[in-house]
C-alpha cells in the first residue's frame, strides 16, 4: 500500500516525515486536480441560478453532502456546511440558547479532555446567558471516568458535550455507551473532528443528536467543515446567525427560516470547499473506504506503540499503550524535562514534522500537570519508514 505517492507534497519536499497529522493532513492529487477541474469548467454561485454552470456547481455542492451523509449514515438533509468544527459548535450553541434549551441555571457538561473548540463557544454564552459548564473526568488509564460523569449528571444538565477522540492521547471514547446514560431530553453532541478521518463513525448506531466534523483533517481543503443534526432537533432549533439562504421569507416587519439545514448555512458557502470534501470522501472509497484506512493505521499505531515502549526509560507517553482504543496521535514529554519547543525544533532540523505546546486543550494538560507536550500524528500515508526515522532522531535527544 503506497498511499504516499498519491500526495504531491511528498514529491515536493522530498525526505519529509510528516507527523503533524492531528493538526491537519497534506492532500492527495486526486483531490487537488478534481477541485482545479471544477473550478475550470463548472463552478458558479448555488441557489436560483436558473443557467448550467450554477445548476452544475448546486449538484456538486448537495453530490458532496450525499457523499458525507452516506461516511457518517444519516440523510444529507440532516448534514449543514459551515467553516469547520469550531464554527460548527458555536452555531450549535448559539441555536441552542436562542431556542431556549438553554437557560439561566441549566447545566452543561463537558469532557475535560475537550479541544477548546468545545469549550469556548459554551463558556462564552455561560457569561451571558446564565448557565454553568462543568466537566467530567478521566481515570488514570485515560478512559472516561464513569462514577464522575455519573456524580455530576444531574437534572440541570440539558447538554453533554465530548470529544469522540482526544487530540492529546489519540484515545477513543465509548460515545455510544455514554449516550446509554442520558435521558432523552438531553442534548447529546459530539466533536468527531479526530475520528471521523480516522475511522467508520455511525451517527445513528451512536444515537446523539448532533456530531461536528471538518474536512481539512481528512484530506479536504481547510475552510470546510460542518455537523449532522439530528431531524428532530433540527426542526426545534432557530440560528443565532441569519442571512441570505436561510429564510422563505422576509418582510418590513419580520421573516421565516427555512426549515432545513439552509436556515444554519447564512450567505454564500463554500462550494470550492465542499467539492474538495466530496473529492476526498471519493479517494477514500476508492482505496478501500474508512475500515481499510483503519486497518492501515492500527498497523502503524502498533509500530508507534512499540518504539515507545523501548524508549520507557527516558519517554512518557501521554496515553494508553491499548492500539484498538486509540487512534495514530501521541503525546509525550522526554524525563529530561527538555522544553518541548526546543524537542520540536530538533525534529524539524531533521525534516519531521512534529507539534509541541498544549495542543488547544489546555483542562487536560492541568490536570495531568503538564505545561505542554509534543505531538506525532498519523495517517493514511504515514509508513514504516517514517515511524524509524521518528525514533532514530527521539532516542538520540
Amino acid at each position: 500500500m503506497m498511499y504516499k505517492k498519491d500526495f504531491p507534497i511528498f514529491e515536493h519536499n522530498p525526505g519529509l516525515v510528516f507527523l503533524d497529522n492531528g493538526a491537519s493532513c497534506q492532500k492527495p492529487k486526486v483531490v487537488i486536480d478534481g477541485v482545479s477541474d471544477f473550478v475550470a469548467h463548472d463552478y458558479a454561485n448555488i441557489h436560483r441560478g436558473l443557467y448550467e454552470l450554477s445548476e452544475r456547481s448546486e449538484k456538486a455542492y448537495y453530490d458532496s453532502k450525499t457523499a458525507v451523509a452516506r461516511l457518517l449514515g444519516c440523510k444529507a438533509s440532516e448534514i449543514f456546511y459551515t467553516y469547520n468544527s469550531t464554527y460548527a459548535i458555536n452555531i450549535i450553541a448559539g441555536a441552542l440558547v436562542r431556542s431556549k434549551v438553554l437557560t439561566k441555571g441549566d447545566v452543561v457538561l463537558l469532557g475535560i479532555w475537550e479541544h477548546h473548540a468545545n469549550v469556548l463557544p459554551w463558556q462564552i454564552l455561560a457569561e451571558e446567558y446564565g448557565f454553568e459548564v462543568k466537566f467530567f473526568g478521566i481515570k488514570e488509564d485515560y478512559t472516561l471516568d464513569r462514577n464522575d460523569f455519573s456524580q455530576k449528571y444531574d437534572e440541570k444538565v440539558k447538554v453533554v458535550a465530548c470529544s469522540h477522540v482526544s487530540n492529546v492521547t489519540g484515545q477513543i471514547y465509548d460515545v455510544k455507551k455514554l449516550k446509554q446514560q442520558l435521558r432523552d431530553d438531553t442534548f447529546f453532541l459530539i466533536d468527531g473532528s479526530q475520528s471521523v478521518p480516522h475511522f467508520v463513525v455511525d451517527v445513528l448506531d451512536i444515537g446523539c443528536d448532533a456530531l461536528v466534523f471538518t474536512g481539512h483533517k481528512m484530506m479536504a481543503y481547510t475552510g470546510i467543515g460542518g455537523s449532522y443534526l439530528k431531524k428532530e432537533r433540527l426542526k426545534k432549533l432557530s440560528p443565532m446567525i441569519a442571512g441570505g439562504g436561510t429564510i422563505e421569507d422576509v418582510s418590513v416587519t419580520g421573516h421565516t427560516l427555512t426549515s432545513g439545514t439552509d436556515k444554519f448555512e447564512a450567505g454564500t458557502p463554500n462550494i470550492i470547499g465542499a467539492v474538495s470534501l466530496l473529492k476526498a470522501i471519493e479517494y477514500i472509497n476508492n482505496i478501500g473506504g474508512m475500515q481499510k484506512m483503519w486497518e492501515h493505521e492500527q498497523e502503524i499505531v502498533k509500530k508507534v506503540l512499540k518504539g515507545f515502549e523501548l524508549l520507557a526509560g527516558k519517554v512518557d507517553l501521554i496515553g494508553t499503550f491499548v492500539s484498538e482504543n486509540r487512534v495514530g496521535a501521541f503525546s509525550f514529554v522526554l524525563k529530561n524535562q527538555l522544553n518541548f519547543n526546543k524537542i520540536g525544533e530538533i525534529f524539524a532540523e531533521h525534516n519531521i514534522a512534529v507539534r509541541c505546546g498544549g495542543h488547544c486543550a489546555y483542562p487536560l494538560h492541568k490536570q495531568l500537570g503538564l505545561g505542554g507536550t509534543c505531538r506525532m500524528s498519523t495517517y493514511i500515508y504515514n509508513d514504516e519508514e517514517d515511524v524509524e526515522k521518528f525514533f532514530e532522531v527521539l532516542s538520540k535527544i
